[in-house]
């Protein structure tokens, strides 16, 4: 919406790339965090806004390392006990696999970025690619599993402790499946998690701890590419993710701790389906 309703102010008053900037900054950090796929509205936004710096490449990297550390600052204890748990834990296996919330949750991230990283290498280019009708038929598959987690809720509760390895590497499928522009990633990996009885709170924490080596690993990828670029449109990228990431991190927790999780269902089937069918006339 916002894309929209800024697109012809700022036609009619030049190329206003800051202003630009700011407004993909802000959707990239929304969009990241709550269920309706980053990469498929900044697909969306850029066609909109025309979006043309001297390297679209090095903006959107900007974007989202901005959303990784926010990402790493809201949940700066989880990782900080994830890493020594997990170093620390390496002296007993046995004992902390069993024992050990910090050493299980550091082995968990690890087995659900597997999958994620082996998609990810094999369809890079393709990805780069994908038609924007795709997207929106995407968007409409996000919209229709959120909407089953209405019903997710079984009462199991699993935590840290009561989480199986195999329950993550199912969480990681879900996230290799995310690859793809409009299928959201916290939606994919929040909702696998509820449909396999993880607790919400745990749900949430556990998919954007996992979501960290996937988008450092993206970001390193991506830097083979990078050539040229303009440092003011990064740095204002950069912020505006970073800022409006933290506050859209923290939304999304309460929000998924209400279980209104199935809200964003409904926005994600009407976005679909809208850009759907403007590009298949265009």
């Amino acid at each position: 919406i916002i894309t929209v309703l800024c697109t012809q102010f700022i036609k009619n008053r030049g190329s206003f790339l800051m202003v630009k900037a700011i407004i993909l900054g802000f959707i990239q950090a929304v969009t990241e965090f709550l269920p309706v796929s980053s990469s498929g509205h900044l697909r969306i936004a850029e066609y909109f806004l025309q979006f043309n710096t001297e390297n679209i490449l090095s903006f959107e990297i900007a974007l989202h390392f901005g959303t990784f550390l926010a990402t790493c600052l809201v949940f700066r204890k989880d990782i900080i006990n994830a890493i020594v748990g997990f170093f620390s834990g390496l002296k007993d296996i046995k004992y902390s696999s069993k024992n050990s919330e910090g050493f299980r949750v550091g082995l968990m991230v690890i087995i659900a970025s597997i999958p994620v990283a082996i998609v990810g290498l094999f369809l890079e280019e393709y990805l780069s690619n994908i038609d924007i009708k795709r997207v929106g038929l995407n968007l409409i598959i996000t919209g229709s599993i959120l909407l089953l987690t209405k019903k997710a809720d079984r009462g199991i509760n699993k935590d840290a402790l009561t989480t199986t390895y195999y329950n993550a590497l199912l969480i990681g499928f879900a996230q290799a499946i995310a690859v793809f522009p409009g299928i959201s990633r916290s939606g994919m990996t929040i909702s696998a998690a509820l449909f396999l009885g993880l607790n919400r709170d745990f749900a949430g924490r556990f998919s954007f701890l996992i979501s960290l080596p996937a988008i450092f690993g993206a970001l390193l990828l991506s830097l083979k590419d990078l050539t040229d670029f303009n440092f003011t449109y990064v740095i204002v990228g950069l912020l505006t993710s970073f800022i409006f990431g933290v506050i859209a991190l923290k939304f999304l927790m309460s929000f998924l701790k209400k279980g209104k999780l199935y809200y964003f269902s409904f926005y994600c089937i009407i976005v679909g389906l809208a850009v759907y069918i403007y590009f298949i006339n265009a």
